[in-house]
């Protein structure tokens, strides 16, 4: 037996097994090569991970089969305020005459698309009674409400909501309907064909219980009524001031119109006085993120993965009382085609926290080619790692591109799809058949990207930095990631002063992080700290070994002429899923 990972499980597979799964992990992400991008919007745009699927359905078999022993991820980094990831999905009603795309051939496809995104808050539209049940079967961790538009009960299709139970705790929950006469059941409202529902539910946070509740709010509108959409985008308005006072408000649904029509702007757009008379302000969370429109946004598939640049109809709308971390389209698709007639949309919330707004969040891991001190190769709880720690930038040593000994992961690309975040792999050197070396995830696009060698010795292992730059909120900054010789000290020293040479000349901002093998009162660090300022990291703890750390040779560093300040460095309770923990600084 050998223990493997696939799409966020950890699984012990038998071995005459593994020559399906390696070629399932071979073609992972075969268009990219190392040292090229993966961007997020291409969670949105590349048919990419169809092998995943694969990979996943695989170890489904064989866990029907009683094969395979799935074991629990790690546990959630720290993070300063949780995170909320939220998905809203037209899933297409289950007794629709689609041939070969029928519900009882792609329901398990849908399912696992939505457990690969992990939401905390799904809103479905177009839910019939039977696949509210089998998705709740499917999702066992979540609570559901949801009623039929025809009766309020179990007749007619649903915009159903689910929330996680070990999150969140229900405090009240209802629905209505999109008319003149909202409160009765199955009424048909304007010039709609047909009822249209809206189901809410007021949710308490119980990671954060001071805070104030949450209104998630789903709905689905009229595919014909122009009036009806339009009075349907007030009525919700309305709706929200009048259940979701002193909450902070989550809308997800299928609204049937593009942002240029008007009930785009009824949701978003403000008054002449910049304000909103009639209920909250809303914030469109792909525009916001990602704030210049792209030709291929459109969200109706049709079931055909290539279509993707008709109108952007499914929206997931938020209060200001929440910053997006990440905004997106999955573009999920298996041989070309989509597990819905609609893609997902789907957004990352953070609680706005005053305190931390305006940090740059930045965590460096050596993450030992995600295997982790208890033997176990598992590049999903890496993800969930820096997934939890919300990082804005991200250094990652050790870091393998299809090589044996990961049974040809690519694990650069694995990383950025399961964070949502920019990636670029630089390789070190050749390795088992693939490459090994260091990546760099970054939230904003990696504008530029370099890969400097570091002094070595003839038959030691090769030592980069890499440079990524990116722009954060106008400032340009030099990203840093390296990882500098393991044995020899003076050879370390020369790595450390061709770092500084390096980038001593230059005026911005220039952030170091990763494993300098080196403690902080080692002669390297004596050189680093030429440019580098160190002082900030006296009061953090040690790193290295994970599992009971001794010795500090993990950092995070900001340049001594940068106009940035060190809030917090912190070192994350992670002693399991790598030889070594990660550290987050926070920076201002």
């Amino acid at each position: 037996m050998i223990t493997v990972e696939a799409l966020g499980e950890r699984s012990i597979v038998a071995d005459d097994t593994l020559q399906s799964l390696n070629a399932s992990f071979s073609c992972i992400s075969a268009v990219h090569q190392a040292n090229e991008t993966f961007d997020p919007i291409n969670f949105q745009t590349m048919i990419y991970r169809n092998h995943l699927s694969r990979a996943k359905s695989l170890l489904l078999s064989l866990f029907l089969l009683g094969v395979i022993s799935i074991v629990g991820t790690a546990a959630r980094a720290g993070e300063s305020a949780p995170l909320i990831r939220v998905m809203s999905f037209n899933i297409r009603y289950g007794t629709a005459n689609d041939g070969i795309n029928r519900w009882d051939v792609r329901k398990d496809f849908l399912t696992e698309t939505i457990e690969d995104f992990d939401p905390d808050l799904l809103g479905t539209q177009e839910t019939l009674a039977s696949q509210r049940d089998y998705l709740s079967e499917r999702m066992p961790d979540f609570d559901r409400v949801a009623a039929g538009r025809d009766d309020g009960d179990e007749k007619g299709e649903m915009a159903a909501l689910f929330y996680r139970k070990d999150r969140f705790e229900r405090l009240d929950a209802g629905h209505f309907w999109l008319s003149e006469t909202p409160d009765k059941v199955g009424s048909k409202g304007w010039d709609a064909a047909l009822p249209r529902i809206a189901t809410w539910v007021k949710l308490k946070d119980l990671r954060m219980p001071e805070s104030e509740p949450i209104l998630f709010l789903n709905t689905h509108f009229d595919h014909k009524g122009e009036r009806a959409r339009a009075e349907s985008a007030r009525l919700i308005r309305v709706k929200l001031t009048q259940i979701g006072q002193g909450c902070r408000c989550i809308v997800t649904g299928d609204f049937n119109a593009d942002p240029a029509q008007p009930p785009y702007r009824e949701l978003f757009e403000l008054d002449t006085k910049g304000t909103r008379d009639n209920g909250p302000l809303l914030v469109d969370t792909l525009r916001a993120y990602s704030p210049t429109p792209q030709p291929e946004e459109g969200s109706f598939s049709g079931f055909d993965a290539k279509k993707t640049s008709g109108s952007r109809i499914d929206w997931i709308a938020c209060s200001r009382e929440f910053e997006i971390r990440l905004a997106g389209i999955d573009r999920t698709s298996l041989e070309g085609r989509t597990p819905s007639d609609h893609f997902p949309v789907t957004a990352v919330l953070r609680p706005r926290v005053p305190s931390v707004q305006g940090t740059l969040r930045v965590l460096t891991y050596n993450i030992h080619h995600a295997i982790g001190v208890d033997g176990a190769l598992d590049i999903a709880r890496i993800g969930e790692v820096i997934r939890s720690a919300d990082a804005d930038l991200v250094a990652l040593q050790e870091v393998d591109q299809g090589t044996k000994r990961t049974f040809e992961q690519k694990q650069m690309e694995m990383l950025a799809r399961y964070t949502g975040l920019y990636g670029r792999f630089a390789k070190a050197i050749d390795f088992q058949g693939g490459e090994y070396g260091q990546a760099i995830l970054s939230r904003e696009p990696i504008a530029g990207f370099e890969i400097h060698q570091l002094p070595n010795e003839s038959g030691r292992e090769q030592r980069i930095a890499v440079e990524g730059v990116v722009d954060f909120q106008g400032k340009e900054i030099h990203f840093i990631s390296t990882h500098l010789d393991h044995s020899s000290e003076e050879l370390r020293k020369r790595q450390a002063d061709r770092l500084v040479e390096l980038f001593e000349s230059g005026d911005g901002v220039v952030i170091l992080a990763g494993d300098l093998n080196a403690t902080p009162e080692s002669e390297t660090m004596k050189s680093i700290r030429r440019f580098w300022d160190v002082e900030a990291l006296k009061s953090a703890g040690a790193t290295y070994p994970a599992e009971t750390p001794t010795s500090r040779i993990d950092y995070v560093l900001t340049g001594r002429k940068a106009p940035i300040s060190v809030v917090e460095i912190r070192v994350l309770d992670e002693p399991i899923a790598s030889d070594h923990r990660p550290v987050l600084g926070v920076l201002r």
